[in-house]
């Protein structure tokens, strides 16, 4: 009942008299309407709505007791309050009324000041459990709603708590919807790494018109990270791009205050489900680089040993050729004693022998050229490894 609005009360008696005296006396504190039988104040109960009834118990058809009883087993009389008016106030009269679920009672004849009393008593006892019913559908209202709410962030923190499982781009595109789903929603993402971008959704592979979009809304660097689309949402974060379908950023403001809540909320969460994948990516990206690093230093490694035994080799064989030519060397001066050369065969064939030895030592020479290079290279993969 709104502020200045007087309460209204049905009169029901079969006596006119009476409704004459009773309006006489209440018409000015109150909006009344009267009616003569039980039948009547039914059916006008069913029509319009009442604040309290006034029933006479004796009546013909349908007494007030009874008429009582089936005001309170419909949902228009459910929340009346109902006085029951008699000529007998006995305790047994009495019960049966509130065996009939009446609030009050008073006797003929009534006394003015006593019936406006136990009115404004019962009125103001209405108007309390009015207000407190509102009070407790607001207090329903949030408690839904923080429930809601708690449940919202139990996907983000169950999405956060999987993100270090996500080995790979895929799996954790797949994890992203997987929580999208517990919004009720649907979509496609675009992730781009230090490899090639994956575009999926969650069934696969992106359709052509989902891969356009997605490309075009990737070519925007400009402008807010959460853009609307039509009827859609996307979230650009960097290296990660999710498109949203049916979930409105720019709400009407017709829309029922708890759905735009709802929308507001999880354009929030999901918000932060997207900033939680770009760090899962960066985290995936640096394992990635760091396994390549691993994977250069294990081949570094592998080609300085091998440049090392190279360079061993080589040394190894340089002084086994100086040996052998020193021995050469001396077995031929031992040989010109037994072979009875002359003197300028002698000088020949030592002039021959000494021709190919230069050679020889000359390539060794330049292979110590090679072999200071290799050392070089050696000394600089050293650093690498």
């Amino acid at each position: 009942m709104k502020m200045g609005e007087r309460s209204r009360v049905l009169l029901v008696d079969d006596d006119e008299l009476s409704l004459q005296m009773l309006a006489a006396s209440l018409e000015d504190s109150y909006e009344l309407q009267s009616v003569t039988s039980g039948a009547e104040a039914l059916a006008l109960c069913e029509q319009q709505p009442f604040d309290l009834v006034l029933l006479d118990v004796e009546m013909p058809e349908l007494n007030g007791y009874e008429v009582c009883r089936r005001l309170r087993a419909s949902e228009a009389g459910a929340q009346l309050s109902v006085v029951f008016l008699s000529a007998h106030s006995s305790i047994e009269e009495r019960l049966l009324g509130y065996e009939a679920g009446g609030d009050d009672y008073v006797a003929k004849p009534f006394e003015v000041a006593e019936l406006l009393a136990k009115f404004e008593r019962l009125l103001g006892q209405r108007a309390r459990q009015r207000e407190l019913s509102g009070q407790l559908d607001e207090v329903m209202s949030a408690v839904l709603s923080s429930a809601d709410m708690v449940g919202e962030a139990g996907v983000v923190l169950e999405f956060q708590r999987r993100l270090n499982g996500c080995a790979d781009y895929k799996a954790l595109a797949q994890a992203l919807f997987e929580s999208l789903q517990r919004f009720g929603l649907e979509g496609c993402v675009r992730i781009q790494g230090r490899g090639e971008a994956l575009l999926i959704n969650a069934k696969g592979g992106c359709t052509a018109l989902e891969s356009s979009i997605l490309e075009h809304l990737h070519s925007q660097t400009e402008g807010a990270r959460i853009r609307p689309l039509g009827p859609h949402t996307s979230f650009h974060f960097g290296s990660v791009l999710l498109f949203v379908r049916d979930l409105q950023l720019q709400r009407p403001a017709e829309m029922d205050r708890a759905e735009s809540e709802r929308l507001g909320r999880a354009i929030d969460n999901i918000a932060l489900l997207v900033e939680g994948a770009v760090t899962r990516v960066a985290a995936l990206d640096s394992e990635l680089a760091t396994r390549d690093l691993a994977n250069f230093r294990h081949l570094v490694g592998m080609t300085r040993d091998a440049l090392t035994d190279i360079s061993a080799r080589n040394k190894a064989q340089s002084q086994e050729v100086h040996k052998l030519f020193e021995s050469l060397s001396a077995d031929v001066e031992n040989s010109f004693l037994h072979l009875g050369l002359t003197h300028v065969q002698e000088e020949h064939l030592s002039g021959i022998i000494k021709q190919y030895m230069d050679a020889v030592l000359q390539t060794l020479d330049q292979s110590q050229e090679v072999e200071q290079f290799l050392g070089r290279v050696i000394n600089k993969l050293g650093t690498y490894a």
